[in-house]
């Protein structure tokens, strides 16, 4: 149960710092590239998204470590056999429509924009590649 505390912490501490260096890479670019309008705005959709979900995490794992009864029932939850499978069977279909979805917006794209066409394969290129390569981490590791 302490590794698994410890994990929770590592969690915890993760998301303190994704908060606070998001919010310094934030300010950083806005003061420093002086960007447009449309530039910022992006910036702060994805910023307030990924504090958003990382402040949640925050608030959902603090109270897991206050309680012993809270944190048996998440680890029992988090070593599940049955959550663990329906997790894995779960990022394999979202892997495969993430990659056939970029695809085909690939292909619609090149027929308006070549930018957008390259960076669409570029993307499922990276897809690609990540994949092998946690495939052939997990792989190694178990």
């Amino acid at each position: 149960m302490e590794q698994f505390r410890k994990k929770l912490r590592r969690r915890v501490l993760l998301s303190v710092i994704f908060c606070l260096s998001g919010l310094f890479i934030y300010v950083a670019l806005i003061r420093i590239t002086g960007a447009p309008e449309y530039t910022k705005g992006i910036l702060f959709g994805v910023l307030s998204g990924s504090l958003t979900v990382s402040v949640f995490n925050i608030f959902r794992l603090m109270p897991l470590l206050q309680d012993e009864e809270k944190l048996k029932k998440a680890y029992i939850a988090e070593t599940d056999e049955r959550n663990t499978l329906i997790q894995k069977e779960s990022a394999r279909t979202v892997l495969s429509i993430s990659i056939m979805t970029a695809a085909l917006a690939a292909i619609a794209a090149s027929f308006f924009n070549p930018v957008i066409t390259l960076t669409l394969s570029a993307n499922i290129i990276l897809i690609g590649i990540v994949s092998i390569a946690v495939t052939a981490y997990y792989n190694k590791k178990l």
